[in-house]
C-alpha cells in the first residue's frame, strides 16, 4: 500500500504571493499553489510514514523533556538568586547598623580627643597614670607630627 504524504504534513506550506509589478510583469511564469505541492509531494510506504510519525514523536517528547528539565534549572537559578539577594540585603542592613555606630563612637572619640589636647595644655602630663600618661604622650606626639607635616606641604 503507498501513501502519498507532503513535506512536513502540509504545516509548513505557504500560499506563494504575487508582486504586482515583480516576476510576471517582465513574463517569468510564477508557479501556482497547486505546483508548489505536487513537487512537495513524495511517495511513501505506510511502513516509512509510521517511522516517521515515531520519529517525530521522539522527537517532541525529547522536546518536552528538555523544556521541563531547563524550567527546574531556571527556578533554582531564580531560587538562589532570590536566596542571595536577601543574604545581600541582610548584610547590607548590617553594615549600615555598623556604619551609623561607628560614625557615633567618632564623635565621641573626637569630643575626648579635643579635652586630652586642652588637659595637656594646661597640665601636661601632670596627673596622671604611668600608663595614661603615655598613651596621652604618644597621642601628643603622633598630633604634632601630622601638624608638621601638613605645614610642610602646604609650604610646599
Amino acid at each position: 500500500m503507498k501513501v502519498i504524504a507532503t513535506g512536513d504534513f502540509m504545516q509548513n506550506v505557504m500560499q506563494p504571493t504575487i508582486p504586482i509589478d515583480g516576476p510576471t510583469a517582465v513574463g517569468i511564469p510564477v508557479p501556482s499553489t497547486g505546483d508548489i505541492i505536487k513537487e512537495m509531494c513524495v511517495e511513501v510506504s505506510s511502513q516509512s510514514l509510521e517511522d516517521v510519525f515515531v520519529e517525530l514523536n521522539a522527537k517532541r517528547e525529547k522536546e518536552r523533556l528538555n523544556r521541563e528539565k531547563n524550567a527546574k534549572i531556571q527556578k533554582t537559578c531564580r531560587d538562589k538568586k532570590r536566596e542571595n539577594d536577601i543574604a545581600v540585603k541582610k548584610e547590607l542592613d548590617r553594615s549600615r547598623a555598623e556604619v551609623k555606630s561607628l560614625k557615633a563612637q567618632l564623635v565621641g572619640c573626637q569630643m575626648l580627643a579635643t579635652a586630652v589636647t586642652e588637659y595637656h595644655k594646661k597640665h601636661a602630663l601632670i596627673g596622671l597614670s604611668v600608663s595614661t600618661a603615655a598613651s596621652v604622650k604618644r597621642y601628643i606626639d603622633k598630633k604634632s607630627r601630622i601638624v608638621v607635616n601638613m605645614e610642610e606641604d602646604s609650604a610646599e
